[in-house]
């Protein structure tokens, strides 16, 4: 049978659109089915088929499908070649021409096909942007226009699963120091029923700069710049179904405190994936305020000024035991009869206090692929101070990975990301031009807050072998442009490169 190792990439094919905006607007659907014991003729089964036809369907109206990217991964080319035939007659049959169709062979051990079905608006909408004159240059050597990078945000991280007895609450703590407490009572499934199964509980911790780099997450709302003080994806579910709160009710969620740059002023931001992939991030809070017990909005004094009665968040401290001390003491004289004292015994607590995030978690839209993320974060500090800008960074020595029937060249596409070093700031690029030829691509940051320390990384694991890159710089206008030269370098020597740049 069939089997389907990247399952989400396919049940959620909307979580994995990239829209880019240049000479057109397009959206990509990123699709990766793997094969175990198959033949090339029975590439495509019934159950592939009709997750295909979906995707095709939930093509919004206002666009059409342009180009399907289609590459078969085999120990033989020919493999890879037979199985396409399958593909390809299944698109034709469903009115897709074959001139839209970009068929690419690669000779690997992978055993799998890779599609990307690009649509954009059927009437197309020019878009009038300056551009520098590297970016100009570096264009000018692609013929058609190059799309939005497109990944899928925290799949770089393993969840850890908990599992919650029929007759248990939610009480569970991840090796990171996340604390979640939900009673069972709280939870229904989305048609108001009560849960009675085992829960599923899924966590993914994101609190170091090394790791939000890894799972190309950003913290961006909009347009708009935040810093985060750490981010959690969370994931709740009972017979394979998502688990919400019901009205009125809310969870409790601890948060470490100790890797964030800053931690006043931050506030609840929920995530929502993006057509591209990513997460973006909204400001959640309360309709109606809440003040600390014997306070009033008009009795915030010095000592409460920092509690933000509309957040779901604040600061908190907890004692923390650090170890216990236990010591023997007399309590009377000597017995006479046996020359025994008597003794009691007394135990010492050396504890410190730790600050922490504590969040009500309030109800969210529940979601069986996605569940959902959660960001501590607050606004970047007087963003119209200095205006940003658009820094545009070039990846020299992108690998090839395969040939087209055609036989040009496919390049690898890398991970690029800027990182303010101060701020807990992280960046997502757009892909403005790619030439295989050269192996260079281009691309640009949009709205940089100006005058930062900031480093501009590039990664990519091709299953072969991994390839990095990184420039420290100073964002300011005019400003040279970065080039990252991709080098090889081994697993050990990676990890140590990405914990380098992210301290």
């Amino acid at each position: 049978m069939i089997m389907i190792h990247r399952i989400l990439l396919l049940s959620i094919f909307f979580t994995c659109f990239a829209t880019a905006t240049m000479a057109q607007n397009y959206t990509e659907a990123n699709l990766v089915v793997d094969y175990e014991g198959l033949s090339a003729d029975e590439a495509l089964t019934e159950d592939t088929r009709n997750m295909l036809q979906m995707v095709l369907e939930n093509v919004p109206e206002e666009e059409e499908i342009v180009s399907i990217e289609l590459r078969a991964h085999g120990k033989k080319r020919n493999v890879g070649k037979k199985r396409l035939e399958s593909f390809v007659q299944f698109f034709e049959g469903h009115g897709i021409s074959s001139d839209k169709l970009e068929l690419v062979t690669l000779v690997d051990d992978q055993n799998r096909v890779h599609l990307k079905i690009r649509s954009n608006l059927k009437i197309s909408i020019p878009v009038h942007k300056e551009k520098e004159n590297e970016a100009e240059a570096l264009a000018a050597t692609e013929e058609k226009p190059a799309i939005k990078k497109l990944y899928c945000a925290g799949a770089s991280k393993t969840a850890e699963v908990f599992s919650v007895a029929p007759s248990s609450n939610i009480k569970i703590e991840g090796k990171e120091g996340t604390i979640v407490n939900i009673n069972r009572e709280d939870l229904m499934y989305s048609d108001g029923e009560s849960v009675r199964a085992p829960i599923k509980v899924e966590l993914k911790e994101f609190y170091t700069s090394k790791d939000i780099l890894l799972a190309e997450l950003h913290t961006m709302d909009g347009h708009k710049v935040l810093e985060t003080g750490g981010m959690i994806n969370l994931k709740i579910t009972a017979n394979g179904e998502a688990l919400e709160l019901k009205a009125g009710k809310s969870g409790k969620i601890k948060m470490p405190t100790r890797t964030a740059k800053t931690k006043k002023g931050m506030n609840l931001y929920f995530g929502k994936r993006m057509a591209n992939g990513a997460v973006d991030w909204r400001l959640k809070e309360r309709t109606e305020p809440i003040y600390p017990v014997g306070n009033t909005e008009s009795t915030v004094t010095n000592e409460t000024a920092d509690f933000n009665p509309k957040s779901y968040l604040q600061i908190k401290t907890s004692s923390v035991l650090d170890s216990v001390t236990t010591t023997r003491v007399a309590v009377n004289p000597r017995n006479v009869i046996t020359g025994n004292r008597g003794y009691s015994t007394e135990r010492i607590l050396h504890t410190h206090e730790e600050e922490y995030f504590d969040l009500e978690l309030p109800y969210w839209t529940p979601s069986t692929t996605d569940g959902v993320w959660v960001n501590i974060d607050q606004p970047m500090p007087n963003p119209f101070a200095i205006k940003p800008i658009d820094l545009l960074v070039q990846v020299n020595g992108v690998p090839t990975q395969g040939l087209t029937i055609e036989g040009a060249l496919v390049s690898y596409t890398p991970r690029v990301a800027l990182m303010l070093k101060n701020r807990a700031v992280f960046m997502r690029g757009n892909m403005l031009a790619s030439d295989s030829r050269i192996q260079k691509q281009a691309i640009q940051f949009e709205a940089v807050p100006q005058n930062e320390e900031a480093v501009v990384v590039a990664f990519l694991d091709t299953g072969k072998e991994l390839l990095f890159a990184s420039e420290s710089v100073i964002t300011k206008k005019n400003m040279e442009m970065p080039v990252l030269v991709l080098k090889s370098m081994s697993k050990v020597e990676f990890g140590d490169a990405m914990t380098s740049v992210a301290n």
